[in-house]
């Protein structure tokens, strides 16, 4: 009997879950969930993104998982329990060792998963990065809304990505500078610094991403508006200094897995700061690696007033609390710091200003890292660039991560925002809150 088009979808797909495999009469359970879920969407139309969708993996990747639930409900498999602490967390044990038997019930809302799909789907058209990802979360529990990642011929295994460390993992490291250096009280926005070159020691010179050529004399506020290096540099360097940016650097998570539940993720590594030259480095967010889904819980301090959550994939009836990690800054510390990157998005003098949106505050910060060889050498002409921020900045509901992997385009890259990661962002995240808002 040939299979059908669900089938083959639903084949696919555990294909890029294995964690998730199981017997064929069980895959063609769901494939029958997916065609009547199909068939009623197709009668409701009560969203015209949602029509459009149909028929398409974005879609049948959220019906999928729909479906899924409602298997994995009824087998009451084990799931993650309440463990806070610093460690990664293993899935089915409770902090006695015991496992739990509880149903499964995803965090992915389906809605918001297919306006990511609908996004990355748009750009890969015209765009074809090697790969793009955007990971949606509610900053106040860990909850992964939605999360996909897009290559020119196929889908990737979430795992790939999410879970994978990365090196130079801008833009979370410059956040976590910020954020310490105004909890340590050595953040003075109103101070003056020469920007441009900051020679941190003999011929070892770090320049201002315009071609070291800076604003001249500014305030740190503004070096923060504008991205400089030097800024964030010299409050690494000489604020901070090794042993304080490397504390919290560990404090936001880095250099430790989330515990997310995705096997094969990786912890990561800190940066070496045996010298200063490495420490000014590390704050700018060079000389280390990370994962997608450590940057998106570090912002995410900043988002919720100060606590490390865990990103999670699945939820149960219990509160937030099993969440939390650790409380990393005060509340107040966490304000300011959204108030720096607000004011990057929404000053003229902002270097991410084509985030800003009339219908909501965006708070976020951007950066370009070059791709590297096997080897570990850069490759000349290549570049990943990313935005990570949240919205209403004053009361986050979302955060948004958004990651294009050398797009096959003649522009500028500093022109990639504006034509292709901004509209990412914007659209998801209006189509998103306004969903959310009619829940």
């Amino acid at each position: 009997m040939t299979p059908s088009s669900e089938e083959k979808e639903i084949r696919a797909l555990f294909h890029s879950f294995p964690s998730l495999r199981m017997e064929e009469d069980k895959q063609q359970m769901i494939a029958g969930q997916i065609r009547e879920e199909k068939e009623l969407l197709m009668r409701m139309k009560r969203r015209r993104t949602v029509s459009k969708a149909i028929g398409i993996i974005a879609v049948s990747f959220a019906l999928f998982l729909i479906a899924y639930q409602v298997v994995i409900s009824m087998e009451s498999p084990s799931v993650q329990s309440a463990q806070i602490n610093n460690e990664p967390v293993s899935p089915g044990t409770t902090a006695a060792g015991t496992t739990e038997q509880k149903a499964k019930v995803t965090t992915i809302n389906p809605q918001i998963q297919a306006y990511v799909e609908e996004a990355l789907n748009k750009t890969n058209q015209v765009y074809s990065p090697e790969s793009m990802t955007v990971i949606v979360t509610d900053p106040h529990t860990g909850e992964i809304l939605a999360m996909a990642n897009r290559t020119p011929n196929k889908m990737a295994k979430e795992q790939e990505y999410a879970g994978r460390a990365v090196p130079d993992p801008v833009p979370a490291f410059p956040i976590v500078t910020l954020a310490a250096a105004i909890q340590e009280g050595k953040f003075d926005p109103n101070e003056i610094y020469d920007s441009g070159t900051y020679e941190v020691a003999p011929g070892k010179l770090i320049k201002d991403h315009n071609n070291g050529i800076g604003w001249g004399k500014i305030t740190y506020l503004e070096g923060m508006q504008r991205s400089s290096n030097v800024a964030f540099a010299k409050l690494g360097n000489e604020r901070l200094q090794k042993g304080v940016l490397e504390e919290y650097l560990k404090r936001f998570g880095f250099g430790n897995q989330t515990g997310v539940e995705l096997e094969g993720e990786e912890a990561g590594s800190l940066p070496t700061m045996g010298k200063p030259y490495e420490v000014a480095n590390a704050a700018m967010g060079k000389g280390a690696t990370a994962t997608a889904l450590q940057q998106v819980a570090a912002l995410g301090v900043i988002a919720n007033g100060g606590e490390l959550m865990r990103p999670h994939l699945y939820k149960d009836t219990d509160t937030r609390n099993q969440y939390i990690v650790r409380q990393v800054i005060s509340e107040e510390s966490a304000k300011q710091a959204r108030e720096v990157l607000e004011s990057a998005v929404s000053s003229v003098k902002g270097s991410v200003k084509v985030f800003k949106s009339d219908e909501y505050s965006v708070a976020g910060h951007s950066g370009i890292a070059p791709k590297y060889d096997a080897q570990g050498a850069v490759i000349d002409g290549k570049y990943i660039a990313t935005f990570i921020g949240f919205a209403p900045s004053d009361d986050p509901k979302l955060l948004i991560y958004v990651s294009v992997d050398d797009p096959k385009t003649d522009l500028w890259y500093a022109l990639w925002w504006r034509s292709f990661i901004a509209p990412i962002f914007k659209d998801v995240m209006a189509n998103s809150l306004q969903h959310l808002q009619k829940q």
